[in-house]
């Protein structure tokens, strides 16, 4: 009967070992901490000259600030790790599967992450308006910002028919460029506002807009989140793919 109670006990003992292994232990709720990014708020310095909206050869020109929000923006971290005795017994003789530890962390970002202007047009000429051949420049803190800093793809490529609208954004350099305070200045060189009846350009206008912008830190809190799990070994160097290479963007925009 002992020897029956011992057996039984060794079993029940294992038993409960195991299925501690293998069943996933609560983890500790985690630390919180306070994140934060700075976001930019851009106003038109008004005057008699400097308005909003420029008209001009029967074009009217608006430029637009976006409007800035801090998002929630994780960045997650993945590593293999070494398995424990649990783990160990449902890898047995499985060699396409790793255990894995990630690590979500909390960030806050500015979106968009650049300077970016909406540029609205109203075409009163009596042809297609057309943004190619025209050169957008980015002044901030009345220094020229590069033009591989900028970004006017959709302005140049723009066509407005005649008595219509429409909005075209161009992106200025990153919002990481810009100081605590200080000032954003928009040129539109070369904008076809005239052309004869063969097509031909008769008539360009530049356009200039000055703005103003004070940056603003905006906070939120939140904490690592840590998972552990059993994954398969491919699609575990894919993450980690995934997370190199977005470090080497955040590498290459820091040094821009």
């Amino acid at each position: 009967m002992k020897k029956s109670l011992k057996i039984f006990s060794f079993f029940a003992g294992s038993a409960l070992l195991l299925s501690g292994c293998v069943a996933p232990q609560p983890s500790a709720p985690p630390q919180t901490a306070q994140i934060s990014c700075r976001i930019p708020k851009i106003d038109v310095i008004a005057d008699a000259v400097n308005t909003a909206t420029q008209s001009k050869g029967g074009l009217d020109i608006t430029i637009v600030p976006a409007l800035y929000k801090a998002v929630r923006a994780d960045k997650t971290i993945i590593r293999q790790v070494s398995s424990n005795f649990g783990e160990a017994l449902l890898l047995m003789n499985d060699q396409t599967q790793v255990v894995v530890e990630q690590d979500a962390i909390p960030q806050l970002k500015a979106a968009p992450s650049r300077v970016e202007f909406t540029v609205k047009i109203h075409n009163q000429l009596n042809r297609v308006f057309h943004g190619q051949g025209s050169l957008v420049q980015f002044n901030v803190d009345g220094k020229l910002i590069p033009f591989n800093n900028t970004d006017y793809k959709e302005f140049s490529g723009g066509i407005v028919p005649p008595l219509n609208d429409a909005d075209l954004k161009i992106d200025g350099p990153p919002l990481d460029l810009l100081h605590d305070k200080g000032t954003i200045s928009i040129f539109l060189y070369d904008v076809v506002t005239a052309t004869d009846v063969a097509g031909n350009t008769t008539e360009k206008q530049n356009y200039t807009w000055d703005f103003s912008y004070t940056m603003q830190t905006v906070t939120d809190t939140g904490g690592v989140q840590r998972s552990r799990k059993i994954m398969n070994a491919g699609v575990f160097q894919q993450l980690l793919m995934q997370e190199q290479q977005r470090q080497a963007r955040e590498n290459r925009a820091q040094q821009q």
